[in-house]
């Protein structure tokens, strides 16, 4: 079941050279051919940016460096640079992301522009491979080929080479999965214990952490569950541990790690729940959302524009391929299903569907359940035609989000 591999060194240089034509084209367009909107731009960041404490944002770069730093970036620049403050809009935003960029702008002479687009796309390069190589000793170097290509091209996978956390998110979800998938409890615990200073939903990894300690254990009321003896049949394969301890300290990992950003949001605004209290400013995402079903239900019937900050058609066409492929998720394994929930469902509920497209690109089970089934038919010309219409509406969105418009 566990193949060996080395594949994941043979695609490192083609991801390498891939990232750098992605960079230069988007420099050459937006030098020779900018769209941007300079008098909208201005207004939204003093909307966006109206704040409380009264402080004012960093300097808005300015030239091509301009087309950077657009929605959430300038935020999570104005954080790396100012930090958080009581009454601050940005503190919706989670801190580790921004820390991250801080410290690594002493190596890119102060500037946190730079420092932030080079760690995204070092970590997005990293978190790739590692998607690559656990993918495939699960599923196959076929399908983990072309789960990483599906991945890459998707139309949210645009915020992997820009300030946004999903470069970080990512890898940080990689080192997870790779750590419960070879038994590195350590490697494990430290992602874990880090993925909610990133991203709120991080704390609900949890779940599939849990699912796995309850999966190795003997408990006697699950054998009559016929369905979980390929789950149980496929962790047995793996190495062989004792995983009693382990296992409780790696479910006791996320809770931590939101206590702990509770707790540097106490010391740096005097209130721990200041995060909870920035996002009524956006009025979109919240915990008592998770439980509101009807809402769900019926903002998915309430599109307003192919694509904007809510009723994004787009968003919904997102959604449906992931319920589209939740039964091939389903087939793959049940910790799939976890996966799925935590980054998919919840993300999408917390919303209503906001930015769906730009949070579906950290779902990896869907995109492997995609190459699992292009790969399984026997006419490769609908996997052409996905690919396709994926890297056209993933330009559309490039174009969209360099010229200062709405993008996810």
């Amino acid at each position: 079941m566990f193949a060996n591999t080395k594949g994941w060194r043979r695609i490192i240089p083609w991801l390498v050279v891939g990232k750098i034509v992605y960079l230069a084209a988007v420099c050459l367009a937006v030098r020779f051919w900018p769209d941007f909107d300079e008098e909208k731009s201005n207004e939204i960041n003093a909307r966006w940016f109206d704040s409380a404490s009264g402080r004012s944002p960093p300097e808005v770069p300015t030239g091509i460096r301009r087309h950077f730093a657009t929605w959430d970036a300038e935020h999570y620049l104005f954080l790396s640079e100012a930090g958080y403050s009581e009454g601050e809009k940005s503190c919706a935003f989670y801190p580790l992301w921004p820390l991250v960029i801080r410290w690594f702008s002493v190596l890119t002479g102060g500037s946190h522009l730079i420092g932030g687009m080079v760690l995204a796309n070092l970590f997005s390069l990293a978190a790739w491979t590692i998607f690559y190589h656990v993918a495939a000793r699960r599923f196959g170097e076929t399908v983990a080929f072309w789960a990483l290509v599906f991945l890459i091209v998707f139309p949210g996978s645009l915020f992997y080479q820009f300030i946004y956390s999903e470069s970080l998110f990512f890898l940080l979800l990689m080192l997870l999965w790779l750590g419960l998938e070879r038994n590195r409890y350590g490697l494990a615990w430290i992602a874990a214990f880090l993925l909610p200073l990133t991203r709120g939903v991080g704390v609900f990894s949890v779940l599939p952490i849990g699912w796995q300690w309850l999966m190795r254990r003997r408990w006697r009321w699950l054998e009559k569950w016929q369905w979980l003896d390929a789950e149980r049949q496929r962790l047995r394969s793996g190495d062989s541990v004792d995983v009693r301890w382990p296992a409780y300290t790696i479910m006791a990992a996320p809770p931590l790690g939101l206590t702990l950003y509770f707790a540097l949001l106490w010391v740096w605004t005097g209130n721990p729940f200041e995060g909870f209290e920035a996002q009524k400013f956006w009025g979109v995402h919240s915990i008592g959302n998770l439980w509101n079903l009807p809402k769900f239900i019926i903002g998915f019937f309430e599109p307003t524009t192919w694509h904007g900050f809510r009723g994004s058609v787009l968003d919904r066409c997102a959604f449906m391929l992931l319920i589209y492929c939740f039964p091939l998720i389903w087939r793959l394994g049940k910790d799939m299903v976890m996966w799925t929930y935590i980054l998919g469902i919840l993300s999408a509920m917390s919303g209503t569907l906001t930015s769906f497209t730009r949070f579906a690109s950290c779902v990896f089970p869907m995109f492997i359940a995609l190459a699992v089934f292009f790969v399984g038919m026997k006419r490769k010309w609908p996997l052409m035609i996905f690919v396709v219409l994926s890297v056209v509406l993933h330009a559309i969105l490039l174009w969209r989000f360099v010229n200062f418009r709405w993008a996810g």
